[in-house]
């Protein structure tokens, strides 16, 4: 089951730079216009290692973590440890939040081996790019995010006994309180990685991320030609959370339809009432108030011609509505009803389409996704409850994955925490 180590972490040193300055969200959340002011606020900003703008970004990577270690700008932990985070945040109701985890060493697994799964799909051109990024760098540059079952909340129980102490750092980031703890000492330690024992990991976050690494692991050990599975190259970085605690919180992921060449409303609400009861709703705050209420198969819909709540008549028609050939856990998906019947069989946008993102936008805050259609770049703002974490649970046990852009764990880490080069 899951092998965790700690290990020698990479950091920047808070004397030579401002933390909150030279931290930075993970390389997939980043915008260009994001990613210049980036750029702007330190020449020691983590996205010139995981996303550079220079015509070899690889090689600049490595140029860049070779010359701040030299200026001392990053230093190596002179002990392993494992590291213990805090994110404190607001929730979608308001609510102050803290999700509480550790980020360890943790050795590489295949899919099939049952220890390690995944719950969502990947892309090659994402995985590509990361895997030139490792090889370059040889580095860890940011967590992977992953989640355990841990119902007695063991392992919090440590943790919250060591934060009652100063943090290593504390840095506050876009809304987001994070404090680092450096867990050192042989007891506790041991205590985590025996709570850790017999226990499966589901990715929550960074499956571009996990499966590049074991890319690169595969690589090296070719390479190597033998292995004594204890290399640098057979473990990566991740941050583990228990899926019981109060703090892990999925956010929707909204979708926007734009520039169908052919799209009447009238028409496709027409269509939906074959199968979906649709309800009319005054306004924005109607609507949002009317989907909270729903815990299932239901969405927003926001047209040039009003807002309304479509809800499935009956659960039954899932297997017509997106087929049998598609496992229980993931057909009754709200995104797999969204993605399978109302993208793909209403409007016509194909899953190739979908993951291409052709007429398709994702995004995070409801208000984006209506105001696309008020402002007249979309034709069709469809907004969703989030994903549930015993939903994630059940599809990756049984060894499926959903669509993508089915979950947004929030937070997301900040890179520039805490780094592991793959040389020890």
């Amino acid at each position: 089951m899951a092998d965790i180590r700690p290990f020698r972490g990479l950091r920047y040193d808070q004397k030579k730079v401002n933390l909150h300055e030279v931290v930075a969200p993970p390389y997939d959340v980043i915008s260009p216009d994001y990613q210049e002011e980036l750029y702007r606020r330190s020449p020691y900003n983590v996205v010139r290692l995981i996303l550079g703008r220079e015509p070899d970004r690889y090689a600049e990577a490595v140029r860049n973590l070779a010359q701040w270690q030299g200026e001392g700008v990053l230093c190596r932990d002179e002990r392993p440890a494992l590291y213990c985070l805090s994110q404190t945040f607001r929730s979608l109701d308001g609510e102050n939040v803290e999700r509480v985890g550790f980020i360890a060493n943790c050795r590489l697994e295949d899919f099939s081996a049952g220890v390690i799964l995944p719950h969502e799909k990947t892309l090659s051109k994402p995985k590509e790019d990361r895997f030139r990024l490792m090889q370059a760098s040889k580095t860890n540059l940011s967590q992977i995010f992953g989640i355990f079952s841990d119902p007695d909340r063991t392992v919090e129980n440590v943790l919250r006994r060591v934060m009652q102490s100063d943090p290593l750092l504390a840095v506050e980031f876009e809304n987001v309180a994070a404090r680092l703890w450096a867990l050192d000492e042989a007891q506790i330690v041991e205590a985590i990685i025996s709570a850790m024992r017999g226990k499966n990991i589901l990715i929550a976050d960074g499956h571009h991320r996990y499966e590049t690494a074991l890319a690169y692991r595969d690589l090296m050990k070719l390479k190597a030609m033998t292995s004594t599975g204890q290399e640098p190259f057979n473990f990566t970085m991740m941050f583990l959370a228990s899926m019981e605690a109060p703090g892990l919180v999925i956010f929707p992921t909204h979708r926007v339809v734009h520039h169908l060449p052919v799209f009447d409303s009238r028409e496709f609400l027409e269509n939906l009432r074959e199968y979906f009861e649709v309800l009319a709703q005054s306004s924005e705050r109607d609507l949002l108030r009317s989907l909270t209420v729903e815990r299932e198969l239901a969405f927003g819909l926001a047209l040039d011609d009003g807002f309304f709540l479509i809800r499935l008549r009956n659960k039954r028609l899932l297997s017509q509505l997106v087929g049998e050939q598609v496992s229980p856990e993931v057909r009754e998906l709200d995104v797999t009803l969204l993605h399978s019947y109302i993208l793909e069989g209403l409007l016509g946008i194909s899953i190739e389409n979908q993951e291409r993102k052709t007429n398709l936008d994702y995004v995070k805050e409801a208000a984006e996704a209506i105001g696309a259609v008020r402002n007249g770049n979309a034709q069709l703002a469809i907004l969703m409850n989030p994903t549930r974490v015993d939903q994630v649970r059940r599809v990756a046990c049984a060894g499926q994955t959903m669509p993508q852009k089915s979950t947004y764990f929030y937070p997301k880490l900040l890179s520039g925490l805490v780094m592991h080069p793959l040389d020890s």
